[in-house]
Parts: structure tokens; C-alpha cells; sequence
């Protein structure tokens, strides 16, 4: 599986972890364990202020049947609009602190 991020990176991701791993809210801001990418930058600026992120999956079929086989490559492409922003946090003393 190839990932086109639309901020310019490209990450490969094979075998097993080809689909990377979905974020869960326990994540925090933890790498991915399998296959992922962190956005550097917010998506500002860009067309829909959005990145386009299209993911590629490579095959290889392999065919037998009828007295004939054959090896088939097949590509299929999807892409998704991903809008990427920011978290700024501002930390300030609570009650009793200074």
C-alpha cells in the first residue's frame, strides 16, 4: 500500500501493516505501531484548505483454471479530501498554584 499524503510524503506500507493502524482515542500523540505519518504542518492554505490524500494497493493474482493460468498486476487508487489542523494549548496555573 502506498500513501500519498498531499503534503508531499510518501509512506509504504507492506504485508500485514499495509492498512497502518486506526487511531483510538488512547493514542495520545503516540507513533503509529505499524505504518502512519504525522502531519508537520496544518492543511491551511491549500485548495478546499484540505490535503488530498490518496492511498494505492498493488496486487499480484496469480490464476489457474480451464488448462490455462497467468499472473494478473492489479492497481487500485482511491483519494479523500483530509483537513488537517492544530491543537494549541496554553497552560496557566490553577487554584492555590503559582
Amino acid at each position: 500500500m502506498v500513501w500519498s499524503m498531499g503534503d508531499g510524503t510518501t509512506v509504504t506500507c507492506a504485508g500485514a501493516n499495509a492498512a497502518g493502524t486506526p487511531w483510538k482515542y488512547g493514542y495520545k500523540d503516540q507513533p503509529s505501531p505499524t505504518c502512519g505519518h504525522t502531519y508537520q504542518r496544518t492543511s491551511a492554505g491549500q485548495p478546499d484548505e484540505a490535503f488530498t490524500v490518496t492511498a494505492t494497493a498493488y496486487w499480484t493474482v496469480e490464476w489457474s483454471g480451464g488448462g490455462q493460468s497467468g499472473t494478473l498486476a492489479v492497481q487500485r487508487s482511491r483519494s479523500i479530501q483530509k483537513r488537517v489542523g492544530e491543537v494549541q494549548v496554553i497552560v496557566v496555573p490553577g487554584p492555590g498554584r503559582s
